[in-house]
């Protein structure tokens, strides 16, 4: 189940439209943003769901600009994320290479990034017990 609703999604990308796949760019963000959060630690409710309104916001924020961005770059699988130029009919896309050289296009958005950094779900060293 994804994070965000269609109606979120379509609210945030006012005045443009949704794409008629909107709900499956949400699911597959949502899988996404679960990759990021591994081993985030929150509290959640019976049905999993976060308690704290803040977590929910973020997780919705970044499924949000996780979708965005797979809508805009046209790649839902990554297939094309060592693409470095292509060119088809009358449009020609070039992306700039990476710090590293790679050329590689980043697979997670930096604003869905923020997001759950901000929120402190974005674990940077492993807990112990």
């Amino acid at each position: 189940m994804a994070y965000a609703t269609e109606s979120e999604f379509a609210a945030f990308l006012e005045p443009d439209s949704p794409p008629a796949h909107a709900r499956r760019l949400l699911d597959t963000a949502s899988d996404q943003i679960d990759e990021l959060i591994r081993f985030a630690v929150y509290e959640v409710d019976a049905e999993g769901d976060p308690v704290s309104p803040k977590v929910a916001d973020a997780l919705t924020k970044a499924t949000i600009y996780q979708a965005q961005y797979l809508k805009e770059t046209g790649d839902e699988t990554g297939a094309n994320a060592n693409v470095s130029s292509l060119s088809q009919g009358g449009l020609s896309i070039a992306r700039s290479f990476g710090a590293n050289g790679s050329g590689k296009t980043p697979r997670y958005s930096a604003n869905a990034i923020g997001a759950l950094r901000r929120e402190g779900l974005l674990p940077v060293r492993p807990r112990t017990r």
